[in-house]
């Protein structure tokens, strides 16, 4: 068994005025934030308040930052594509690109470009002038969890209850159903395995492509996010119960668990994650805040 951890509340972040479902890094010790009220914050860490980068006419479901180019991508309720540049001026400038269908649910940067997934169950690839230059029609129902693993297959679960998982090539490789419900999330681990969450509020195992390794009853309601710290020694599990779970990433073991009755936390639905370094850990939710909790 893997010693317990402590938990420290560090800073809470206040001001936005609906659910807050998207974190990133700003790649510079801070990070952008964005929900139901359509407003882009970038946040720095030593500040109380953060600063509206932009105003996005409809929810903001997921955010990517391309720190290479600082540009900052947030996919909407619509399916829509917004692109902001010159976020450090008086007047970023925003562009619109169509994509999804009823919603744009995750956005990934990578070496060529960009990757989109949404409610029509397409995947769409973007080139880094934002044409889409391919194009997986992977599912019936809405993919929201996207994954790449260490040997570049991309792992794609959708509301379909299954995972499909695509070679470097883009073929289908197998299909996957142990799941009994919708596909929110999906990590890579250092080992090599995966792990996958969403309504059914367990995770599973895999150990690669072809074979389901176990499950682990992980929380009460829906997984909504699941992320590997930077060192890779722990992974954290976000939840509706409004609790983030932090287990070890090697044996997934149980380490601490984050909540409203030991700390100043959630008292709601817990949408996002986002480890800042090895030790700080950002959530957000359906209560309007963003808390920073330091694990040690």
């Amino acid at each position: 068994m893997s010693a317990k951890l402590q938990a420290k509340h560090l800073k809470s972040f206040t001001g936005h005025q609906s659910a807050v479902y998207a974190l990133c890094s700003d790649g510079d010790g801070g990070f952008f934030s964005a929900g139901g009220d359509g407003m882009l914050v970038r946040w720095n860490l030593e500040e109380q308040d953060g600063v509206l980068v932009a105003r996005i006419p409809d929810n903001v479901y997921c955010l990517a930052f391309d720190e290479t180019r600082g540009t900052l991508l947030a996919g909407t309720r619509k399916g829509e594509l917004f692109v902001i540049t010159d976020i450090l001026s008086a007047t970023p400038i925003v562009k619109r690109f169509e994509a999804h269908v009823k919603g744009l649910y995750k956005l990934m940067v990578t070496d060529d470009g960009y990757v989109s997934s949404g409610g029509d169950g397409h995947i769409l690839f973007w080139d880094r002038q934002f044409q889409i230059v391919g194009k997986i029609n992977n599912s019936p129902e809405s993919t929201r969890a996207l994954c790449y693993d260490h040997e570049h297959n991309l792992w794609a679960g959708s509301s379909d209850k299954a995972i499909r998982i695509y070679n470097r090539d883009l073929q289908l490789q197998s299909i996957q159903f142990q799941h009994t419900s919708s596909i929110f999330s999906i990590c890579a681990l250092p080992s090599g395995r995966m792990i996958s969450g969403g309504r059914d509020a367990t995770l599973r195992v895999w150990e690669n492509t072809q074979n389901h390794e176990g499950s682990i009853a992980a929380h009460l309601l829906h997984i909504h996010a699941i992320e590997l710290q930077p060192s890779a020694n722990w992974v954290a599990t976000a939840s509706m119960d409004k609790t983030v779970k932090i287990w070890d990433a090697g044996t997934l073991d149980l380490l601490k668990v984050l909540d409203k009755d030991k700390l100043p936390f959630h008292k709601a639905s817990v949408n996002t994650l986002l480890w800042l370094d090895e030790s700080k850990i950002l959530s957000a939710g359906d209560d309007r805040c963003v808390f920073l909790t330091e694990i040690e």
